[in-house]
């Protein structure tokens, strides 16, 4: 009799098989990102199972669950590498998510009843901000954008202060992102007393790898985000902030908002940490390049590439307005049977209900170059404007793909585990 039951390992051989599917295709989803080896391992570990809570700061551990002190100090490292990386004095590891960490600084932040402002959906801004600081009692109110070139508008941001009372927060949650804000400029116009906090979750990895604005030396109070998409590590979050009253009052609510926050996503944050200091500046810089890389290619092949006059992108992020060419629903559909992921969503500022998003984090964390981009834009080509069968494009990917994935350590691994539990080595 197998230790498993047969449910169980019905699950465990519905999850290697979608493992064996999707690590045969290429991601370019912005919201996701590659995780090595060595950070899946904690998963792995008694740290799984076990709850640690530092002191704020990182400090001595809980007296209420001893022995846990070797994980109050990989908190306290993974803390320590982060601040570098981001130029922050407090980091915070509490949140469990990018929304745990709008959640508690929207909490934080703003009083009940104060008046906030954050990106409105159509301009770019996530979806849950204006759910979640409303059900808080915050009055959220939308922030201008400049259509033309998909960033805030100051201008209009002043005339419509102009004689009113200072918002207390403005969040700043551009999950579609292009270009980086004038952090300087919405200072000056909102005043030194409102606090403005920056939602990093797409963009830690390019922050921390210097290939993109530094929110808190140009003027951001805070920021936060999640730390699985530019930045190559667990789903997981974090708050940031050079303000020691304002890290009090962060490090307060998420006590009360995350009960535990999961020690082993800490410890593979820790190890992507580290992988961050080894290589992430070369990372972050070959992201950028690949995405204007890409923009440019396929503007050249007649695409209708979104942000050409500011070279198309500044991070991770491409948006294509497919709907010359097919709607972007069907667009996304061909590319997966030529063994390529992409968004099929709604982007700022254009007709069609729905553009394509795509992100370069995950292939030049892969190691992509330059040659394999340009690949990459003639797959596009191919299948999207010129027609082409899929299937028959689809070995091209494969090829790509092949050429990105590593010494298959990882795949041995998993092999033994589905082995252990009977589940089959096979993937």
């Amino acid at each position: 009799m197998t230790r498993t039951p047969p449910d169980a390992l019905t699950a465990l051989r519905q999850a290697a098989a979608h493992h064996d599917s999707a690590r045969h295709r290429l991601h370019l989803v912005p919201s996701e990102n590659g995780l090595s080896l060595a950070a899946r391992v904690p998963h792995l570990t008694e740290a799984a199972v076990r709850y640690a809570f530092p002191g704020p700061d990182g400090g001595g551990e809980n007296w209420a669950w001893p022995g846990r002190q070797d994980l109050v100090d990989i908190e306290r490292a993974a803390a320590g590498r982060l601040s570098a990386q981001l130029g922050a004095r407090h980091v915070n590891l509490k949140p469990v998510s990018g929304v745990s960490a709008l959640t508690v600084a929207l909490s934080a932040l703003a009083r009940h009843g104060a008046r906030a402002f954050n990106l409105a959906e159509r301009d770019g801004g996530h979806g849950s901000t204006r759910f979640i600081g409303t059900r808080l009692g915050l009055q959220m109110e939308d922030l201008p954008v400049d259509p033309a070139t998909s960033t805030l508008d100051l201008d209009a941001l002043a005339r419509l202060l102009g004689g009113q009372p200072q918002p207390e927060l403005v969040y700043l949650d551009a999950f579609m992102c292009l270009f980086p804000v004038d952090l300087s400029g919405l200072r000056e116009v909102v005043g030194p007393d409102t606090l403005i906090h920056y939602d990093a979750s797409h963009t830690l990895g390019l922050i921390a790898g210097g290939a993109w604005q530094n929110p808190l030396a140009e003027g951001a109070d805070s920021l936060g985000g999640s730390t699985h998409k530019t930045y190559p590590g667990p789903h997981k979050g974090l708050l940031a902030t050079n303000d020691a009253q304002l890290a009090a009052r962060l490090d307060e609510h998420a006590s009360h908002f995350v009960s535990h926050h999961h020690p082993a996503d800490v410890v593979a944050l820790a190890v992507a940490a580290a992988e961050m200091d080894a290589r992430g500046t070369v990372y972050a810089a070959a992201t950028v390049a690949n995405a204007r890389r890409m923009g440019a290619g396929l503007a050249e092949r007649g695409f209708a590439v979104c942000g050409e006059k500011g070279g198309f992108t500044d991070c991770h992020q491409l948006w294509i307005d497919i709907a010359p060419l097919l709607a972007a629903e069907e667009a996304s559909r061909r590319l997966f049977e030529a063994g390529i992921v992409v968004n099929a969503i709604p982007l700022p500022h254009i007709t069609a209900p729905a553009g394509l998003r795509l992100g370069l984090q995950e292939v030049s964390w892969a190691g992509m170059d330059a040659a394999g981009i340009d690949e990459l834009t003639e797959i596009f080509t191919a299948v999207l404007r010129d027609g082409r069968d899929p299937a028959a494009v689809a070995a091209r990917t494969r090829a790509l793909v092949e050429a990105h994935q590593g010494d298959g350590a990882d795949e041995q691994v998993l092999r033994v585990a589905l082995a252990a539990v009977g589940a089959g080595g096979g993937v």
